[in-house]
């Protein structure tokens, strides 16, 4: 499954709203996936990538994999992954090579 994905499916899943999605190409492909969210603050944004890791306990639904698997495939393909907070509005980034 290519990461983008997976993402989507993320998006869709955990967003508070609209979903904003950017595909970018220069020397490399950057993927940002960008939607608000409810509480941000009781998220650890440094860990949205751990396995099992999910930024609202109270959903039953979600094994905290997800973001895992992007991240383990974008590094597999040779590429990065971020993510950040800000305004209520919660963006992950991957970054590959062309």
């Amino acid at each position: 499954m290519l990461p983008y994905k997976n993402l989507i499916r993320n998006c869709v899943q955990h967003s508070n709203g609209d979903i904003e999605v950017r595909v970018l190409a220069a020397d490399k492909a950057v993927l940002s996936f960008k939607n608000p969210v409810n509480n941000p603050s009781v998220m650890d944004v440094k860990r949205l990538f751990d396995r099992f890791y999910t930024g609202d306990k109270a959903r039953s639904n979600s094994t905290g994999l997800g973001l895992s698997i992007v991240s383990l495939l974008a590094e597999q393909m040779g590429g990065s992954t971020g993510v950040s907070i800000e305004d209520g509005f919660l963006e992950i980034r991957v970054e590959l090579p062309l």
